[in-house]
């Protein structure tokens, strides 16, 4: 349809404006656009909502896979066109509003992109917030071959307005889908600085404004302002050690001291190293024995990470019990971590299988804990 992801948008819009949706539509032969090109085209304005019966052109006809936190898993382009296409045109009066730019991670195989946005319903004058989220998708050969959407699915479990004329049906049950755990990840060992830098943290964080640089008062807070020394991919690799990385108190060490930000969908949005540590520290000493298990690789271009993961409950016995699954992006500048957001959706939380798999696993985290954090 033209050689530029522009020239392709036209060229689509003029086929595609004015006809009905087509569910049985099949594409066979890939659009000739690379990652970068098919990211390009699906943002581009002119597309309007001709852009969902485009993504799923772009799924591939056979193994594809598109993820979705309310509906489940759909396999190949015809099962996630004839779900996809419908269910997006009873929501248009939501937007999707991008949180940054998108991101193509090189993986060696033809590409990953990452996607943040926020979910806006158009509710007459008013434009109401909905759940945010994240997009993961896998580029292959020409096509998309995976496609996962995650977000908190509980602003849409509850009741719209009774004056705003919409009504809204029920959604189904969250969707129990089997992972498999991508046994091929590994973390990345530490280097010799690392392993340095974790051992000064202790003393650093019990000492006084004098230690040293990069240290920290009793209470935490980095005083001096200087980051830890080392690079980013040093610090993400820190971040992904089975030791260090649960060890939340160092993690604390590597968020910037004011301008740093933490978002999680059941407490909100934490600012600043200070908080994030108050908040973090807290309520991970309360989730009980849980593991986060690889459902594809970590991803880093230097300054962004993106993994996709299940959380399992630990169970006495040695057992382990799906809880949620996930995705999880951090962001890195000037040798801090200045970002994180782990995108899951709450409702399984509430699955009284869940519950009882999470209290045996050793949970105390209580509404309290969730409403003290929140309104602090």
């Amino acid at each position: 349809m033209g050689s530029t992801p522009d020239q392709f948008v036209e060229a689509y819009v003029a086929t595609m404006a004015g006809t009905a949706m087509d569910i049985s539509r099949l594409v066979t032969e890939p659009s000739g656009l690379d990652a970068a090109g098919m990211i390009a085209a699906i943002g581009n304005p002119k597309l309007g909502r001709l852009g969902i019966p485009l993504m799923a052109d772009f799924m591939a006809p056979e193994g594809s896979i598109y993820f979705d936190a309310i509906f489940g898993a759909y396999y190949g382009q015809a099962s996630i066109r004839g779900w996809l296409v419908p269910a997006m045109a009873e929501i248009e009066f939501v937007e999707f509003v991008p949180m940054a730019e998108p991101v193509l991670f090189d993986d060696g195989l033809g590409g990953t992109s990452l996607d943040e946005w926020q979910m806006v319903a158009n509710i007459g004058e008013e434009k109401i917030p909905l759940s945010r989220g994240v997009s993961v998708r896998r580029h292959r050969d020409g096509w998309i071959t995976w496609a996962c959407d995650c977000y908190d699915t509980a602003a849409f479990r509850q009741p719209p307005p009774q004056d705003s004329g919409i009504e809204a049906a029920p959604l189904p049950p969250w969707p129990r889908v089997e992972w498999t755990t991508d046994t091929s990840v590994v973390p990345t060992p530490l280097s010799e600085a690392a392993r340095q830098w974790i051992k000064t943290r202790p003393a650093a964080r019990a000492g006084s404004p004098g230690t040293s640089a990069g240290g920290a008062s009793a209470g935490g807070a980095n005083v001096e302002g200087q980051p830890s020394g080392l690079t980013h991919h040093e610090m993400l690799a820190v971040l992904d050690d089975p030791a260090a990385g649960v060890d939340f108190h160092l993690m604390s060490d590597l968020f910037h001291p004011t301008d740093s930000v933490y978002h999680d969908p059941i407490f909100g949005e934490f600012h600043g190293q200070a908080a994030i540590r108050n908040w973090i520290t807290d309520v991970m000493s309360k989730v009980g024995n849980v593991a986060f298990e690889p459902l594809g690789p970590v991803l880093f271009d230097g300054t962004t990470s993106v993994q996709e993961w299940q959380q399992m409950a630990v169970l006495p016995g040695g057992s382990r019990s799906m809880m949620l699954r996930g995705t999880s992006v951090r962001r890195f500048s000037g040798g801090w971590l200045v970002y994180a957001a782990d995108y899951f959706d709450t409702a399984p939380l509430a699955d009284p299988e869940i519950v009882a798999a999470s209290q045996a696993a050793g949970s105390t985290i209580t509404a309290a804990d969730v409403l003290r954090h929140r309104s602090s």
